[in-house]
């Protein structure tokens, strides 16, 4: 029986509407819908089982701040939505939770503070995912601005040892840039822990390819497909939906 794999078109929040930045950078910004809701419903429509919410302004503030348009997002779709963006506290995933996150994101927080992802771990279980963010393999925090000194490996031995399900694996260098998923260090990541792919995927080919490797169980997609690079249906194909 073949293992699910879900494809999660993303929605990034910033001002209330929806963006990309190349490479989490805030002066790199494409608008490309004013209203995240009716795009929300739109993906909803074609097929997706799920949707990526990002609270922009939230991860450069380190606050959920885009808590009203999520919990409407949330309200106006019936699949889950996996948000994340700023969250740094328990009363954060509280918070997100409350507006009606399916699943909880957290990065900064949860790479620097284990007794707090412990605690989120125990609060949220199995709808905890932990941001890995990579710059040059190396984990790179608060709105992937700042450069660690940890490994991406070492964190997800860590996270693994702990008892999170699932990470959130970024190559921020990839990140809206249409280069190409980052199939190798993807791989790495997932056969230490469950993963989510995210990060310059272009099309069906990347899917495949993610698809193929061992403990990956999901795809973030954005730029290709707000830029009608690949459509969604054709994505859900390759993951097998």
């Amino acid at each position: 029986m073949a293992r699910p794999f879900t494809v999660f078109p993303a929605i990034d929040l910033r001002g209330g509407r929806c963006v990309r930045l190349k490479q989490g950078d805030f002066d790199r910004q494409t608008e490309y819908d004013a209203d995240p809701l009716g795009r929300a419903r739109e993906w909803e429509r074609r097929g997706a089982g799920a949707i990526h919410v990002v609270d922009l302004d939230g991860a450069k503030e380190g606050r959920p701040v885009q808590t009203e348009v999520i919990s409407d997002i949330a309200a106006a779709v019936g699949v889950p939505v996996q948000v994340g963006g700023g969250i740094r506290t328990l009363g954060d995933v509280e918070t997100v939770v409350a507006a009606g996150a399916g699943r909880v994101v957290v990065g900064t927080a949860a790479v620097g503070d284990r007794e707090l992802r412990l605690r989120a771990l125990d609060l949220l279980g199995e709808r905890l995912v932990v941001a890995v963010d990579s710059r040059d393999g190396l984990v790179a925090t608060h709105g992937w601005q700042t450069v660690s000194e940890v490994p991406v490996l070492q964190l997800a031995r860590e996270l693994a040892e702990d008892g999170v399900t699932r990470v959130l694996f970024t190559d921020v260098g990839r990140d809206g840039m249409g280069s190409g998923a980052a199939l190798e260090a993807t791989a790495e990541v997932a056969s230490v822990i469950p993963t989510i792919a995210s990060g310059g995927v272009r099309g069906v080919r990347d899917v495949e390819a993610l698809v193929a490797l061992d403990g990956v169980e999901g795809v973030i997609v954005g730029t290709a497909l707000y830029e009608g690079h690949v459509e969604l249906e054709e994505l859900l194909r390759a993951a097998g939906r």
